[in-house]
């Protein structure tokens, strides 16, 4: 075999390999059988009225809190000190455009990530009127996520979609 038929076959090599790089990513968004399942199950069984618990799902981190009675009645009335007391501008299922933002009452879960900058959120959870703060500047939230009104935040904290399973276990869907 001669010098230059060995050279043509490596750049024939060479091209067929980076033509395969190339196409995988459009044959994968046509084929629906390469799509991964990004779901995650959440067992809430464990937590009492009050507690909370991190998750990390998609390289974030969720808060999945159970309210107590108290948080749940106080959220029903309607608080004028809200950017947005009925969530219209922000990211979250339509499930979720209630006072609650969430199915059930009682369970709320939410990013752990401030809409102004991305900071993690701490959680107050014995606090009525705030029931999260950011670190970085101050911005206050309600126990439903909803940004209070002279915070320095534009959104509401972002609600991920879910369903649930069954009475204890909630299904995290990547939406």
């Amino acid at each position: 075999m001669n010098r230059r038929l060995l050279l043509t076959r490596i750049v024939q090599g060479f091209t067929i390999t980076g033509f395969g790089f190339l196409a995988y990513p459009f044959i994968r968004a046509f084929v629906s059988t390469f799509a991964e399942d990004v779901s995650f199950d959440i067992d809430i069984s464990d937590l009492s009225q009050g507690e909370s618990k991190t998750i990390s799902w998609l390289g974030r981190n969720l808060y999945v809190i159970r309210r107590s009675t108290e948080i749940t009645e106080m959220l029903a009335v309607s608080n004028e000190a809200l950017k947005d007391p009925f969530s219209k501008d922000s990211k979250q299922p339509d499930f979720a455009h209630n006072v609650y933002r969430s199915i059930r009452p009682d369970i709320f879960i939410a990013y752990k990530n401030c809409t102004h900058l991305g900071c993690e959120v701490s959680s107050r959870p014995n606090r009525l009127d705030v029931g999260f703060e950011c670190p970085c500047h101050s911005s206050h939230f309600d126990p439903s996520g909803r940004v209070h009104r002279d915070a320095v935040a534009l959104f509401n904290l972002e609600v991920p979609d879910y369903q649930y399973i069954s009475r204890n276990l909630i299904r995290l869907i990547r939406s």
